[in-house]
C-alpha cells in the first residue's frame, strides 16, 4: 500500500466530485470521507449509507428515547460529560434533550457524514456550536446534496472512487489520516475552516 496511490485516488475522487457538487468543497469532504469509511467497511450501498444520516432528523427518533438512555450518552462520553457536567449533576433533562438529536448521531451513531460536517468543531470539543448549528447546517446538506443525489452517476462516481481508494490499502490508514488527507486535498494546505456554506 502506498499513502500516494490513495492520495491520488482521493484527489480524483475530489475533481470527479466537484463536477456533481454545486457547493464545491464543503459538501466534497463529508461526501468523500463517508465514501471512504463504507469503504473501507466494503459496503457500497452508498445512497443509503451516506444519506442515512436524514433519518436522524425525525423528531420522533429523539422522543422515543428514554431519560435513562440520554443521560447515560452524555456521562459515558468524556467530552460531553466535561461539557455537559452540570447538566448531568443537576438532572437537567430539558437541556440534555435540546442537545441530543444534535449530537448522538454524530457522537453516539458516529454517522460519517455528520462527523466530517462537523470535524472543525469536534476537533476543538466545541459539542455546544455543533449543537447550535446542528439544523441550518444539515438542512443546507440536504439541499446541496439533492441534485447530486438524484443522479444515478453521482452514486456510480463514488463507488467507483470507494471501490479504487479501498484496492489500494485505504483500510491501513487511520480514520484520522483519511480525514486529513481529503481536508488537504479538498482545502490545500491551508487550514480547514467551519464546514458551512458559503452564503450562511
Amino acid at each position: 500500500m502506498s499513502e500516494k496511490s490513495v492520495e491520488a485516488a482521493l484527489a480524483r475522487g475530489v475533481e470527479v466530485l466537484d463536477e456533481f457538487l454545486p457547493l464545491k468543497s464543503w459538501l466534497v469532504f463529508p461526501v468523500l470521507y463517508a465514501a471512504c469509511v463504507w469503504a473501507v467497511r466494503r459496503v457500497f450501498d452508498y445512497r443509503e449509507r451516506i444519506m442515512a444520516w436524514q433519518v436522524w432528523l425525525d423528531p420522533e427518533f429523539v422522543r422515543t428515547k428514554p431519560d435513562g438512555f440520554i443521560v447515560d450518552f452524555f456521562a459515558g462520553h468524556a467530552g460531553l460529560a466535561r461539557e455537559y457536567g452540570e447538566e448531568i449533576a443537576g438532572g437537567d433533562l430539558r437541556a440534555l434533550r435540546a442537545a441530543f438529536p444534535a449530537l448522538y448521531p454524530v457522537l453516539g451513531l458516529e454517522d460519517a457524514f455528520l462527523k466530517a460536517l462537523f470535524k472543525p468543531e469536534l476537533d476543538r470539543a466545541d459539542y455546544r456550536t455543533v449543537v447550535v448549528e446542528f439544523a441550518a447546517r444539515t438542512a443546507k446538506a440536504r439541499e446541496g446534496l439533492a441534485p447530486a443525489a438524484a443522479d444515478p452517476d453521482f452514486w456510480r462516481a463514488l463507488v467507483a472512487i470507494g471501490v479504487e481508494a479501498a484496492s489500494l490499502g485505504l483500510h491501513l490508514l487511520s480514520d484520522e489520516a483519511v480525514q486529513d488527507l481529503i481536508v488537504r486535498l479538498v482545502k490545500g494546505p491551508t487550514a480547514l475552516g467551519p464546514s458551512v456554506p458559503p452564503d450562511a
